[in-house]
């Protein structure tokens, strides 16, 4: 299985894990994605003992996908900045300039320190298959005479401007993608106006969603990446065909070695019925033996073994095919529009070879830059002339080469100013000023220059959203037309009673002082003591209030008669006294009757509502009896038997039966045919499915005795039951293959072997012999059933491609046909009412 993509799940958390902590070097963190790319690969190609590599310039650029002129121009110098690589001449004994000599310090320090780190738990055999991974993803690929030859990578074709991204970002999607070629996606929020897709490469490439959303697009654009489900909510899920394939690969010829067994081999070259089935049914019809020696089953190419067969009894569940969990941010920064994208683009400079040859034509014309020099990009630079700073008249792109102030990099100018950067996450900025809703606008007119304050996005949505809920409120009571108006005037009359306090926190002040609406009678017009229809004075608290002057007036009276010498100060204390006792008075005497009034309607309200349940349950159950008598009524739909509830016993057991037979026909041909052939595929069921019902005939023929049931039922449920052991029998049949396969002996030899290191101070060596020998037994059920699982979705995939999509018919020609029917249907309708009047 020479399938470098198809990494196991030991092997895949433990590349994933020393990448990951390699990108996550703080040399390595914010540099360009020629320079990750770059150690990347010096890790994939270092040895086992050191962590020196030697290259030459063509290999560097072969790998990167990008010039020679750019490997010395740009990655040589951005890995020496980074302080994470060790970059010299690799010279011969004369003084020659053979290549470069790179040492990975992360790698060497990681060795030298052992503790634990990813980079350093890495193996011989761990970093020989990082190597093959690469390679299969971005080598360049190369064929040495007298040796093998290295096929290119899917990616090699991948040159020129963007090319490290998109390599960096294929390769950390590989190593996350799962056996059926899918990424686990991001977590948490996702800006708007982004799929989730754009914040899962964002999130693996360490840059902003703008840029991922590019770099997403063009692996789309180019085929190796797949988007599906993207009608659901996020844009849908990514793919990796390539790893997908190699899993299938390797399924497919796990499946083939274990079915090619002797049993099968010898068997599949009789096509006719095998010995025993001729005994069979040549000898007495109730031998037992031969009765179960009747299920016996070949074809060509597989063979299929006695019915009573003991089944194999396996553990069923999950594969940890799931990598372990990393701390990595899931939030991912949108960044700015101004941003530059450093990822997809070399340094400008003006270092050119003065061999070069000469071009006629500016910069801004082509796809690659000043001093690019990738073979089949056009002809090399010579040096910079006046047409680069600018685009030529045929060319759509604008110019690139200008500063938002007019210098130009390139010619070597400074400008005056500089522009403005945004960091992303890792940067300060300014605070933008919040605007004012358009549909608000009036109605938010008195705190305009108070909403300036609020800073956050999702602060001014949430207010918003309440504002516009009070508006609602507000156009049930006095109109829509009215209500902006309203709310204006209150949020002026509320800003009013302020006084000399300002507004420190609107958010707090319009939720529990602006919006609310603080009625002071019974009217529900009344606003602050004002109609919020009119805006004048309310009437009702006018008449309120003068029902409590004229109380205050006559308890005064009253306090002068009883009190008429006492001091002013003491009858204003007994005027207030017994205005509160006034006031408890009425609240306890209105409470009081409002008190007996639920008391009296409580009961009445309880029967009524009692009554009212009573007669919805009964109504309910009429229903249910209605709709469960009609649907017994109802005829079989596929016989048209009377009264079976749409389905008679019958057909009921012949579609059970054909389910059963189509998952017996599944588990043979996943076992024998190559799912990516779909004509084999379609060939070899139709063979299978023919010879399956052929023997459950025979089968059930030879049980048939002089007491069994004629009932078309029983029968049925006879050729149900024969059909689900040989269901049984086929399962238990491809289990024990698969556990015999390479991947189930890799995965018992590594439980095996984590079960005898495991330490118990109780358990003797016989103990753990035994116990690892279960963990093993486990381990290898456990693959198989997932080995049998992932094939038999390879082929339900390969039988979805086969199925042809529904004919599209034009809407003239279906509004045609409706017409037709439509005009047909009167003289249906009085047939129908002809026979029924009969």
């Amino acid at each position: 299985m020479n399938e470098p993509l198809a990494l196991s799940p030991a092997m895949h958390t433990v590349l994933a894990s020393a990448v990951h902590s390699l990108l996550k070097d703080p040399r390595l963190t914010g540099r360009s994605d020629l320079v990750r790319l770059a150690a990347v690969v010096l890790l994939a190609k270092a040895p086992s003992g050191s962590a020196v590599v030697d290259m030459s310039s063509r290999d560097v650029g072969g790998w990167l996908g990008c010039s020679l002129s750019h490997v010395g121009h740009t990655a040589v110098p951005g890995l020496k900045a980074t302080g994470a690589v060790l970059c010299r001449p690799n010279r011969t004994d004369e003084g020659r300039t053979e290549g470069l000599r790179l040492e990975l310090l992360p790698l060497r320090e990681a060795r030298a320190a052992a503790d634990g780190r990813p980079l350093a738990m890495l193996t011989k055999r761990e970093l020989a298959t990082l190597l093959r991974f690469s390679e299969a993803v971005t080598c360049p690929g190369w064929s040495p005479p007298g040796k093998a030859e290295t096929p290119a990578g899917f990616m090699a074709h991948r040159r020129g401007r963007g090319a490290p991204t998109d390599r960096l970002a294929m390769v950390l999607l590989s190593l996350e993608a799962r056996t059926d070629g899918r990424v686990r996606m991001a977590p948490g929020r996702v800006p708007q106006g982004f799929r989730r897709a754009d914040a899962t490469v964002a999130r693996l490439l360490n840059c902003a969603v703008e840029a991922a959303a590019m770099v997403v697009d063009r692996l789309v654009a180019a085929g190796h990446v797949e988007l599906e489900d993207t009608k659901r909510p996020g844009g849908g899920r990514l793919r990796v065909p390539a790893v997908a394939a190699a899993h299938a690969r390797v399924r497919q010829s796990v499946a083939l070695e274990a079915s090619a067994s002797p049993v099968a081999e010898t068997e599949a070259a009789d096509q006719g019925p095998c010995s025993r089935c001729i005994e069979a049914e040549n000898e007495a019809e109730t031998d037992a033996e031969s009765e179960a020696a009747g299920m016996a089953l070949s074809g060509d190419g597989w063979a299929q073994e006695s019915l009573e067969d003991v089944l194999l009894t396996a553990d069923a569940c999950a594969f940890g095919d799931q990598p372990t969990e990393r701390t990595v941010n899931p939030q991912v920064s949108r960044g700015s529009k101004n941003q530059p994208d450093n990822a997809v683009c070399a340094d400008l400079h003006t270092a050119h070879t003065p061999v070069a040859a000469l071009s006629g034509f500016p910069a801004g014309d082509r796809e690659v830059f000043s001093g690019s020099a990738v073979e089949g990009r056009g002809r090399r630079r010579g040096r910079a002339c006046a047409g680069e700073d600018s685009a030529g008249a045929d060319s759509p792109r604008p110019r690139a080469g200008r500063t938002e102030t007019g210098a130009d990099p390139l010619r070597g100018e400074k400008p005056e100013k500089l522009p403005g950067r945004s960091t992303g996450t890792g940067g300060a900025r300014l605070p933008r000023a919040a605007a004012v809703p358009q549909d608000l606008a009036e109605a938010l007119a008195p705190v305009a220059h108070l909403w300036t304050r609020i800073t956050r996005l999702s602060t001014v949505k949430w207010l918003a959203k309440a504002v516009r809920a009070e508006l609602v409120r507000l156009s049930g009571i006095v109109g829509p037309e009215l209500a902006l108006r309203a709310l204006a005037a209150r949020l002026t009359r509320r800003l009013d009673g302020q006084g000399p306090h300002a507004v420190r926190q609107l958010v707090g002040w319009l939720l529990h002082r602006g919006l609310p609406q603080r009625s002071g009678c019974w009217s529900f017009l009344c606003d602050d003591g004002y109609r919020l229809d009119t805006g004048d004075p309310c009437e009702s608290c006018a008449c309120l209030i003068d029902d409590r002057r004229s109380m205050r007036r006559s308890i005064a009276a009253t306090v002068d008669e009883q009190l008429g010498t006492v001091s002013p100060r003491l009858r204003l204390a007994e005027v207030e006294r017994r205005l509160r006792e006034a006031h408890h008075a009425k609240a306890a005497a209105d409470q009081a009757l409002r008190h007996q009034r639920d008391t009296q309607n409580r009961a009445q309200d309880q029967n009524q509502h009692q009554d009212l349940r009573r007669a919805a349950a009964q109504r309910r159950r009429q229903e249910l009896a209605a709709a469960e008598a009609a649907h017994a009524a109802m005829a079989c739909r596929e016989c048209g038997l009377p009264d079976t509830a749409g389905e008679c016993p019958v057909c009921a057991f012949r579609k059970r039966t054909d389910e059963l037979i189509g998952q017996a026909v599944d588990l043979v041909v996943a076992l024998r045919v190559d799912s990516l052939d779909l004509r084999a595929v379609t060939e070899m069921t139709s063979r299978v499915e023919q010879d399956t019902r052929t023997v459950i005939e025979r089968a059930q023929a030879r049980a048939q005795t002089a007491d069994s049931s004629a009932d078309p039922g029983v029968r049925a449920h006879e050729v149900q039951q024969l059909a689900t052991k040989l269901l049984a029998q086929r399962r238990h049949w491809a289990l024990q293959r698969l556990a015999e396969s390479e991947p189930a002996d890799e995965a018992a030899e590594r439980a095996y072997q984590v079960a005898l290191r495991r330490t118990q101070w109780n358990a003797t060596p016989e103990k753990r012999r035994d116990a690892a020998e279960k963990a093993a037994v486990r381990a290898r059920h456990r693959v198989a059933q997932d080995l049998l699982t992932d094939l038999l979705t390879d082929l339900s995939r390969a039988r979805a491609n086969l199925a042809v999509p529904p004919e599209r018919v034009p809407w003239k020609e279906r509004l045609a046909k409706l017409a037709s029917g439509d005009q047909a249907q009167p003289h249906a309708l009085r047939s129908v009412r002809r026979r029924t009047v009969a």
